[in-house]
C-alpha cells in the first residue's frame, strides 16, 4: 500500500482514530508517494507496482507520476504505456529543491508529452465511495455512458482496456482502447474494414467507429522511454460482444462455438487473406450479443454456422449468425502484403502454438508423424454434405490406401536422421492458429464444471500436473532451448491418460481431445504437398471431429455449472509461485521479432505472469488496500478550479482541462518537469532498487 496519496476533496474521506485514511478508491487517486526510512528496502519497486495497478484502474490517466522519498535522496518516476523511467536520485538540499517543485507543479501543468489526463474518458461516481464508478467515453464526437470494465490488460505496452457502454438510446456497444506502437504496420480498424469490405462477415466483430484519441486538440502520444517506443492512443467502438467459453451452459454449446470460430477463421483466411495470429480464450467468445444496426449489408461470404449444419438446412446469409464471435484483430496480418510479420512470435503465452512460441520449426518423433483426414460416419456425414456439398468433403479426404495425411506426404525419415541445417525457416502458418484454438479448447474443457459432478476441492495429481505445465508456459527469450516447451507432454498423452483428467460424465470429451491432439501436434511444414495443399486442412480435420462428437451426443449433452470452475492447483499451493488462472486471466499477446522477445514493434503485452492481473472492475479496489494497517495520508487540492477540472465526470457535460491548452505557454516553464532521462525501471516484481540507476 502507498505511504502517501494525493487526492482532491480530502473531506470526502473519513479518517480512522489513528489519523489514517482507509479505502481510498483508485479512481480518486491523483498522486502516490512511497517513503522509506532505509536506503535499500522498497521504494522504486513498490512505486512501480502501484503505478501498474493505478493504470489498470484509470484509463483516463495515460501517464502517471510517482515520488520515492528516502532520508538521503528523492526520485521522480514517470509511468506511461512505454514503461517507467526515473529521474536521478536527487539529494535533499534545502537550497535546491527544483526537482521536487517541478514534480508538484507538473501535476497542474504537465510538460508537453506528459499526458496525465485524457479528458475524453471520465469516471462518474457510484452511489457511495465504496461503489465502483461508471465511465463515460467519447468516440467520434459522441459520448457513451454507464461504462463498465470488461477487460483490463497490461499497463505497459498496448494497455488494452475494454468497456461495455450505452448510447443515447440505451443500446449497448463495446469500447476498446489501445496504445499502438508508431511502427505497427497492420492496424485493426483497417483489417476489419477489409474483412467487412463487401458486407459484414458475421462472426467477426464489427466496427462502428475509430479514433486517434486527442485531448485539447493534441493527439495522445506517449514516449517516456524515447521516440522509438512512442505509442499513440486509439479508441474503437465495436458493435458486438459476447461471453467467455468458461461461461458455457453445456459442453455441446461450447464445442459449437469452437466449431464456428474455426469456420469463421478459415473463411477470413481464404476469402480475405487475413491471418488472426492470436486465437485464444479471450478472443473467441460465445453467446454473441449482436449490435442493432440498420442498412448494413451482409456478405455472401458469411460462413455456414454449426447450427445450419445440425439443422440440415442453410439460412440466408443475413440470418446466418454463428454461435461465436471472433475479436481482437490487432495482431492480424494480411497475407498478400509483403513483410516480415509472419516471422514474428505472436500470440498469448498460454495459447500460443509451440513452434510460434519458440520461433523455430519443430523436429521430433511426434511432429513428423501424421494422421489421415478423419472420415465422417452416419448422420454426421449426411449433415456435412447437405450443408457443404460432396465436393468439399472429397477435396480434403485422403484416398483410401494412400500414404498421404491431409493431402500431403509426411517425412519418411526418422527425426534423428534429419539434417538440422536443412530445417525450414519458421513462419506463422494457418495451422498454428488452429493449434491456438486447440489449447483454448483444452483450457476451457478442463476448467468447466459438469453440473451433475461433485465439486472438486483439489485437482487430481494428473490434473495438477497438466495445469502446472499450461500455466507455467511462457514465451522464452533469445537464448532458449527447445526443451523449454513442455506442452508436448499434454499433446502426446494416451487415451487413458486423457480420461484421467475428466469426470466420468466427460470421458467422451477426453477421447475427443485425444483425437484432435493427434492431428494438431504435427508440424506440417515438413510435409510434401503435390498439388492438393489446402491451407485450411487442419481446420477441416478438427471441425470434422467436433461435428462427429456433436451428432453422436445430440441426446447426451452434458450440462455445466457456469458459476463454478474446476480447480487447477491444490488449495495449499495457491500461495506459491505458480500462477493461477486468476493471475493469468489478463495475459495479453506478446510479440517478438525473429527469435527474441522484448521491445520490438508491437511488443509489451505482458510477460510477467505472476503479477495480479486486471479484474474487469479495477476501480473497485482501494489504492491503499482497504483495512490495511499502514498509514495513508490524503492531501487536498490547492484550488476549486483544479478540483472542478479533475472532477468533471460529476457534471452532465465534460469540462475541458483548463490547465492543458495546447496554445498556452506557462509563465514559468522552468517549474515543470523536464523530460526524465533516467534508466528504465524494471517491471513490477522484477529486480530491486539497485537495478535502477537514475541519470
Amino acid at each position: 500500500m502507498p505511504d502517501l496519496l494525493g487526492v482532491y476533496n480530502v473531506g470526502d474521506f473519513n479518517p480512522a482514530e489513528s489519523g489514517s485514511y482507509k479505502g481510498v478508491p483508485h479512481h480518486r487517486v491523483e498522486a502516490i508517494v512511497e517513503a522509506k526510512p532505509e536506503k535499500k528496502y522498497g521504494g522504486r519497486r513498490q512505486a512501480t507496482t502501484y503505478a501498474y495497478r493505478h493504470h489498470q484502474a484509470r484509463p483516463d490517466h495515460p501517464a502517471f507520476y510517482c515520488l520515492v522519498v528516502k532520508p538521503q535522496w528523492y526520485q521522480v518516476l514517470l509511468s506511461d504505456p512505454t514503461g517507467v523511467v526515473a529521474s536521478a536520485e536527487t539529494p535533499w538540499d534545502p537550497d535546491d529543491l527544483r526537482l521536487l517543485a517541478a514534480y508538484i507543479y507538473s501535476h497542474y501543468d504537465p510538460p508537453r508529452g506528459h499526458f496525465l489526463w485524457d479528458d475524453t474518458i471520465a469516471w462518474v461516481p457510484g452511489a457511495t465511495l465504496d461503489h465502483p464508478p461508471t465511465w463515460k467515453v467519447k468516440v467520434q464526437d459522441q459520448w457513451y455512458t454507464q461504462g463498465q470494465f470488461i477487460f483490463i490488460g497490461e499497463p505497459w505496452g498496448r494497455r488494452t482496456t475494454i468497456l461495455r457502454v450505452k448510447d443515447d438510446s440505451g443500446g449497448e456497444i463495446v469500447i476498446k482502447e489501445v496504445y499502438r506502437h508508431h511502427k505497427r504496420r497492420f492496424k485493426e480498424e483497417k483489417i476489419l474494414a477489409g474483412i467487412h469490405g463487401d458486407g459484414d462477415v458475421l462472426g467477426v466483430v464489427r466496427l462502428q467507429g475509430a479514433d486517434h484519441v486527442t485531448t485539447n486538440n493534441e493527439t495522445i502520444k506517449c514516449a517516456a522511454r524515447g521516440e522509438e517506443t512512442e505509442r499513440t492512443k486509439e479508441r474503437f467502438a465495436l458493435l458486438d460482444s459476447g461471453c467467455r467459453l468458461l461461461d458455457a451452459k453445456t459442453v455441446n454449446e461450447l464445442l459449437e462455438a469452437v466449431y464456428d470460430a474455426l469456420e469463421v477463421h478459415r473463411t477470413v483466411l481464404l476469402e480475405r487473406k487475413v491471418l488472426h495470429r492470436d486465437m485464444s480464450l479471450y478472443n473467441i467468445l460465445m453467446y454473441p450479443k449482436w449490435g442493432g444496426v440498420s442498412g448494413r449489408h451482409v456478405s455472401e461470404k458469411t460462413p455456414v454456422s454449426i447450427r445450419d449444419v445440425l439443422l440440415g438446412s442453410k439460412r440466408p446469409a443475413e440470418e446466418r449468425f454463428p454461435t461465436c464471435l471472433v475479436i481482437d484483430y490487432d495482431n492480424a496480418a494480411e497475407l498478400d502484403v509483403s513483410g516480415g510479420e509472419l516471422k514474428d512470435r505472436t500470440g498469448t503465452p498460454l495459447f500460443i502454438a509451440r513452434s510460434v512460441s519458440l520461433g523455430t520449426v519443430l523436429l521430433d518423433h511426434m511432429s513428423i508423424r501424421g494422421k489421415p483426414m478423419p472420415r465422417l460416419t452416419g448422420d454426421a456425414l449426411y449433415l456435412y454434405t447437405t450443408a457443404y456439398g460432396q465436393e468439399r468433403y472429397d477435396r480434403y479426404n485422403d484416398k483410401p490406401g494412400s500414404p498421404t495425411c491431409h493431402g500431403g506426404l509426411p517425412p519418411s525419415l526418422d527425426a534423428d536422421d534429419f539434417d538440422e541445417t536443412q530445417k525450414p525457416h519458421f513462419f506463422h502458418r494457418p495451422e498454428h492458429d488452429v493449434e491456438s484454438v486447440y489449447w483454448t479448447m483444452v483450457y476451457a474443457l478442463l476448467r468447466v464444471q459438469p453440473a451433475a459432478a461433485p465439486r472438486e476441492l483439489d485437482p487430481s495429481a494428473a490434473s495438477a500436473s497438466v495445469w502446472n505445465t499450461l500455466l507455467s508456459h511462457h514465451i522464452p527469450g533469445e537464448n532458449f532451448d527447445e526443451s523449454d516447451e513442455k506442452r508436448h507432454e499434454i499433446m502426446n498423452r494416451l487415451p487413458r491418460k486423457w480420461r484421467d483428467l475428466f469426470h466420468a460424465t466427460m470421458q467422451d470429451v477426453a477421447l475427443l481431445l485425444w483425437q484432435v491432439s493427434q492431428h494438431v501436434r504435427s508440424e506440417y511444414v515438413w510435409w510434401t504437398w503435390e498439388g492438393n495443399f489446402q491451407p485450411d486442412h487442419l481446420h477441416e480435420a478438427v471441425q470434422r471431429l467436433i461435428l462427429q462428437y456433436l451428432v453422436d451426443h445430440r441426446d447426451k449433452d452434458i450440462k455445466l455449472d457456469p458459476s463454478r470452475r474446476r480447480p487447477t492447483a491444490p488449495r495449499s499451493a495457491h500461495q506459491g509461485g505458480t500462477p493461477t488462472p486468476t493471475q493469468l486471466s489478463r495475459l495479453q499477446a506478446t510479440v517478438a521479432s525473429g527469435n527474441r522477445t522484448g521491445d520490438g514493434v508491437g511488443s509489451g503485452r505482458g510477460a510477467a505472469a505472476t503479477r495480479n492481473r486486471g479484474r474487469g472492475r479495477g476501480s473497485r479496489y482501494a489504492a491503499n488496500r482497504k483495512g490495511g494497517a499502514k498509514t495513508t495520508t490524503a492531501a487536498g487540492g490547492p484550488s476549486q478550479q483544479s478540483v472542478h477540472s479533475r472532477e468533471q465526470a460529476t457534471t452532465n457535460e465534460p469540462v475541458a482541462n483548463s490547465k492543458r491548452k495546447s496554445s498556452s505557454k506557462p509563465s514559468r516553464s522552468s517549474k515543470r518537469l523536464k523530460a526524465l532521462s533516467g534508466e528504465p525501471v524494471p517491471p513490477a516484481g522484477q529486480g530491486d532498487d539497485d537495478d535502477v540507476d537514475g541519470s
